[in-house]
């Protein structure tokens, strides 16, 4: 007999030697976790505030809006943003169907709430909790607590002018709830 110690022969296999059989159920996590990605990064992007498609003007410090009515076409909407005491807003001035000329904040009690989710599509202002056309306030339809009315803005107008003042927009902004 021999005093040599009889070794054990082992077969060299790395840790990862039977990847082969876990592979769908690392693929299945990976596949929902990226599902839950995904989910949230939808939630985020339905959460930002879209983009209105008419162009906004914004007056100067203080500055009125003076408007030639013969330039205000038939349901064609006009968005402005008045600042004054530190304050801006922004308001719309439009035609409608029956010739009345309108002004009004541009967001409904509800949106003026929500900080500016609101925004214009296609000559429509869009509430941004809705997501459904504002209409302005008429006998057949009184403002509610959460109603999706425009909010009148006072203008004085004549054959010549239409004028906004810019105090006026930022006054009834500050009677809306906040």
């Amino acid at each position: 007999m021999s005093n040599r110690r009889i070794r054990v022969r082992h077969t060299k296999t790395s840790r990862w030697g039977d990847w082969h059989t876990l592979w769908p159920v690392c693929a299945l996590c990976a596949g929902l976790l990226l599902l839950f990605a995904l989910g949230i990064v939808q939630v985020y992007l339905t959460d930002l505030p879209r983009k209105s498609d008419i162009p906004v003007v914004v007056l100067g410090h203080g500055q009125d809006l003076h408007l030639d009515p013969t330039k205000l076409r038939s349901s064609e909407l006009h968005l402005f943003e008045a600042n004054a005491s530190g304050k801006k807003m922004k308001f719309i001035v439009e035609r409608t169907k029956d010739n009345t000329i309108h002004t009004a904040l541009a967001s409904c009690q509800l949106c003026y709430r929500s900080h500016d989710r609101h925004y214009a599509k296609q000559g429509r202002m869009i509430c941004g909790e809705c997501n459904g056309p504002m209409d302005y306030e008429s006998k057949d339809r009184q403002v509610g607590t959460n109603s999706c009315t425009l909010v009148e803005v006072p203008h004085t107008e004549t054959d010549r002018d239409i004028t906004v003042f810019a105090r006026d927009v930022i006054a009834q902004a500050a009677r809306q709830p906040q």
